[in-house]
C-alpha cells in the first residue's frame, strides 16, 4: 500500500478553494485538506496547521509568499497562466472595450508580456506594498473606465466601490500543474527524509559517539546528549588553523573526552566530522607531574578524609568565600606542612566555574618537556576549558619561567576559560620576586597558611582528631596522653608542621604500650625530631640510613645522623655536640653503643 502524500491547501478566495477540491480528486495518491483564507489569515491558518503531517502546501500569490515565511515544508504557488488572463480578457471585450487590468507584479507581468504579443492596448497598473490601491481605483473611475480585470485582493476593494470587476483567477490546469509539483516534490523530500531517518537511526544504534558541525560550529547532528554536543562545539570554535585531521582532549561534567575531528568539504561547505571516546588524561601527564583530579574526586577527599579541612582555619575558609567571586587567581603561601594543598582544594570546590577537572602541576619538575605538553594545541591544560590549574610549589620555578607562564596566561587570555591556583612554600625561598610578579601580574588574591607555632591554641585539638585517625589506621586503642607527656608534646613548635606532626603522633600510637602515650615516649621523640632539625639546619645534603638496619629504631636514626655530622667535623666531637645541640656525654655513649 503507497502512503498518501497529505496536503494542505490555502486558497485566498472561494473559487480557487472550489477549484482545488475538484482537482485533488484527480490525484489518487493525494491526501487534501482544503481552508479559505488570504494573507495573513492565510499565513496563521497555515502557521498552525503545517504540523499535522502536511508534505506540502498550496497557495497562491501574496498569501504564499507570506506563508514561506512561517512554515518548513514547500510552497507551491498556484500561478495565473497567460491562458486565464487571455481567457478573462475575452470575457471582459464581451461587455466593454474600456477595461484596466489591477493586481500585483504576478498577474501584471505576465499580462504585459501577453498584450505586446497580441498588440492589445490595455492599460495596465502594477500594485505593490507601497501603492495605495484604492487611491488608484478612484483614479480608474475618474477616467470613466467600466471595469476592472484584477486579482482577489483588488477584487474586494473594488466590490466596496460599487466597481464591476472580472476576477482573474487560475484555470483548473494551473491549479492541476500546482498539485503535480506538490506531489512530485513531496515524494522526492518523503525519499531524502527517509533515507536520512535510515542514517540516523542506524547511527544511533551504532556504539561510535559522534557530532557532526557546520563551519560556524553549529551542531548539523548528534547522537549523544545536547548538552554535550554544544559544550563540545563552543570548545572547538576557539581553536585556530584546524588542519584536515586534527585530536583534542574536552571535559564536561567530570569526563574527559579525546575528540578526533576530521574536516569534510561537501558542495562547497565545510563540515567537522567528531568522534567522542570518553578517555583518561594520557598516562604521560602523570610522569610529566601533571595530575587531573575530577571534582568528584575531591569532594571524596574532604568527605572521606575529614583532616583535610580540620587543618584549615575557620578564618582561612571565611576569606576563601570572600575573595571567590573577585578572583580567578589565589597564591596560597606559608611554610612546609601547613596544608595548602587541602586550601587549595577547598579553593576549587568553592568554585562555580571552571570546576571540571583540577589539574595538579608540580613546578620543582619543570622542564622543557614538560612547557611542550602544557600548551599542546590539541591536549594541553593551558589551552583547555573549564578546568581550574593549581601550580604546586610554584617559588621553585626559575624568574625565567615564571616570566614565561606570566606572559602565556595574559596573551591566551587562560582566565577567561580557566581558574588558576598556586602553592607558595616560603620554607624554600631566596628571594620573593616570583611572588610579587604573580600577586601583580595575574591579580592574584593572597591566602595565608600559618604555621602550628601561631595555631598552639589549636593543637590540643588538632592532636585529638590525629590521635583518633591513627588509632583507626594502626588498629590501636590509645585513649590519650599522661598529663606530663602531653604538656611536653604541646610545647614543642612543630617547625615541619602537619607533616611533621602527624609523623610524630604515629610513630607514638605504633609504639605505645599501654593506652596511654608515656613522657619517656614524647621525650625520646622529640630528641629525634630536635636531631633531624639540626641536622637538615646543617644543610649537609640528604640523608638517607647507610646501616643496613631490619626495623630501624629511633637509636639507630640517631647514630647514623651522629656519625655523619662527625665525619663532616673530621672526628671532633665537641664540635659535632655544640652543632647536633647535645652533651659530649650524650654523644659519647651513641658512639660506644651498638
Amino acid at each position: 500500500m503507497s502512503i498518501k502524500i497529505k496536503i494542505l491547501g490555502i486558497a485566498p478566495y472561494d473559487e480557487l478553494n472550489n477549484s482545488m477540491n475538484i482537482v485533488s480528486k484527480q490525484f489518487s495518491e493525494v491526501e487534501s485538506d482544503i481552508y479559505t483564507a488570504d494573507l495573513q489569515e492565510g499565513q496563521k491558518v497555515a502557521a498552525e496547521l503545517f504540523h499535522d503531517g502536511y508534505d506540502a502546501i498550496i497557495s497562491r500569490g501574496g498569501t504564499a509568499d507570506l506563508i514561506r515565511q512561517v512554515v518548513s515544508i514547500p510552497v507551491i504557488d498556484v500561478s495565473i497562466s497567460i491562458y486565464d488572463i487571455l481567457g478573462t480578457i475575452r470575457l471582459a471585450k464581451n461587455y466593454t472595450e474600456n477595461f484596466a487590468i489591477v493586481g500585483y507584479a504576478s498577474i501584471t507581468e505576465t499580462a504585459h508580456l501577453l498584450c505586446d504579443i497580441l498588440g492589445y492596448n490595455i492599460k495596465i497598473i502594477t500594485l505593490d506594498e507601497t501603492t495605495d490601491a484604492s487611491t488608484t481605483l478612484d483614479v480608474l473611475v475618474e477616467e470613466n473606465y467600466e471595469m476592472i480585470l484584477c486579482d482577489a485582493i483588488t477584487n474586494r476593494l473594488a466590490l466596496t466601490k460599487a466597481i464591476n470587476t472580472i476576477l482573474i483567477t487560475s484555470g483548473f490546469e494551473s491549479v492541476k500543474h500546482a498539485y503535480q509539483e506538490a506531489l512530485t516534490i513531496a515524494k522526492q523530500l518523503k525519499r531524502v527524509i527517509h533515507e536520512k531517518s535510515v542514517l540516523e537511526e542506524s547511527i544511533k544504534q551504532q556504539k561510535q559517539d559522534f557530532v557532526v558541525l557546520d563551519d560556524r560550529f553549529h551542531v548539523y547532528f548528534s547522537n549523544v546528549a545536547s548538552n554535550l554536543s554544544s559544550s563540545l562545539a563552543r570548545s572547538l570554535s576557539t581553536k585556530k588553523d584546524m588542519t584536515d585531521e586534527n585530536q583534542y582532549y574536552h571535559t564536561f561534567e567530570n569526563k574527559v573526552y579525546m575528540l578526533s575531528v576530521k574536516k569534510i568539504s561537501i558542495d562547497d561547505s565545510i563540515y567537522y566530522s567528531c568522534n567522542l571516546n570518553v578517555s583518561t588524561p594520557p598516562i604521560i601527564n602523570n610522569r610529566f607531574g601533571i595530575f587531573y583530579q575530577k571534582r568528584a574526586e575531591i569532594e571524596e577527599i574532604f568527605t572521606t578524609k575529614l583532616l583535610f579541612t580540620q587543618f584549615i582555619q575557620e578564618e582561612t575558609k571565611r576569606k576563601l568565600r570572600q575573595v571567590n567571586n573577585f578572583y580567578n587567581s589565589i597564591i596560597i603561601v606559608g611554610e612546609t606542612g601547613t596544608a595548602k594543598s587541602s586550601i587549595a582544594y577547598q579553593a576549587f570546590l568553592n568554585q562555580k566555574i571552571h570546576n571540571n577537572q583540577l589539574i595538579s602541576i608540580d613546578a620543582k619538575l619543570m622542564n622543557e618537556k614538560m612547557w611542550k605538553f602544557l600548551v599542546n594545541p590539541t591536549n594541553g591544560p593551558l589551552v583547555d576549558e573549564n578546568n581550574t590549574l593549581l601550580f604546586q610549589n610554584i617559588e621553585q620555578l626559575s624568574v625565567h619561567d615564571a616570566e614565561q607562564l606570566i606572559t602565556i596566561v595574559k596573551n591566551t587570555k587562560l582566565l577567561q576559560r580557566n581558574n588558576l591556583l598556586f602553592t607558595y612554600n616560603t620554607n624554600n625561598v631566596s628571594e620573593e620576586k616570583i611572588y610579587h610578579r604573580l600577586l601583580f601580574e595575574l591579580n592574584c588574591a593572597s591566602i595565608y597558611a600559618p604555621p602550628i607555632k601561631e595555631r598552639k591554641h589549636e593543637l590540643n585539638v588538632i592532636t585529638t582528631l590525629l590521635l583518633n585517625k591513627l588509632n583507626i589506621e594502626c588498629n590501636k586503642d590509645v585513649i590519650g596522653f599522661d598529663p606530663n607527656a602531653l604538656n611536653e608534646f604541646l610545647a614543642f613548635d612543630w617547625p615541619g608542621n602537619f607533616n611533621q606532626l602527624q609523623s610524630g603522633i604515629k610513630e607514638l600510637v605504633i609504639n605505645a604500650s599501654t593506652h596511654y602515650i608515656s613522657e619517656h615516649q614524647v621525650v625520646q621523640l622529640l630528641k629525634k625530631e630536635r636531631l633531624l632539625q639540626n641536622f637538615s639546619d646543617s644543610h649537609l645534603g640528604s640523608f638517607s640510613l647507610q646501616t643496613k638496619v631490619e626495623n630501624p629504631t629511633l637509636f639507630d636514626y640517631s647514630k647514623e645522623i651522629i656519625l655523619s655530622v662527625l665525619e663532616q667535623n673530621n672526628g671532633n666531637q665537641t664540635k659535632t655536640a655544640e652543632q647536633l645541640g647535645i652533651s659530649r656525654t650524650t654523644l659519647w655513649r651513641y658512639l660506644k653503643e651498638g
